[in-house]
């Protein structure tokens, strides 16, 4: 806290650590060690930033997931218009059982990238308004004026 006494005027300011950019850099000690490294801090939403992006990620896979399950059964539809004859039984049981397997795959990739996309981008979203109203507020200035006493004070803080 600095104090002028001529003018009345009070000053109060934050440590210069808590001021990005202005923090002093402290001594090194002469043999470092991995414990003494400062451990580096994330910002807030960090977290559900990474997650969010994993399991979007995890989605879109999702989405290849449906594509082969569509193809599958595009594929066996195709086959199975071109068999004409009536003999070939255990072909067209074949067929119907690629189909079916086509079909369970892209409803299961089609449930699945939905959920997970669903999912994943709000993470995301949340977590970078997170981190930017916490740099936001980590470098707002606030400046206050007022009368106390028989003197006036200015109080400013980051």
């Amino acid at each position: 806290m600095k104090r002028l006494a001529t003018t009345g005027v009070t000053v109060v300011a934050l440590v210069a650590a808590a001021i990005p950019g202005r923090a002093h850099a402290a001594p090194a000690e002469s043999s470092p060690t991995a414990e003494s490294k400062p451990r580096k801090e994330h910002p807030p939403g960090h977290g559900m930033v990474v997650a969010g992006a994993a399991i979007t990620v995890g989605g879109i896979a999702a989405y290849g997931l449906f594509g082969a399950g569509l193809a599958i059964g595009n594929r066996a539809e195709q086959d199975i218009a071109s068999l004409t004859g009536t003999d070939d039984i255990e072909a067209r049981r074949d067929l119907l059982e690629r189909g079916r397997l086509g079909n369970r795959l892209a409803l299961a990739g089609g449930i699945l990238s939905l959920l997970t996309v669903a999912v994943g981008i709000p993470l995301i979203v949340v977590g970078r308004r997170r981190a930017v109203a916490a740099s936001a507020s980590a470098t707002r200035t606030r400046v206050v004026f007022g009368v106390q006493g028989a003197g006036a004070f200015a109080r400013i803080s980051w």
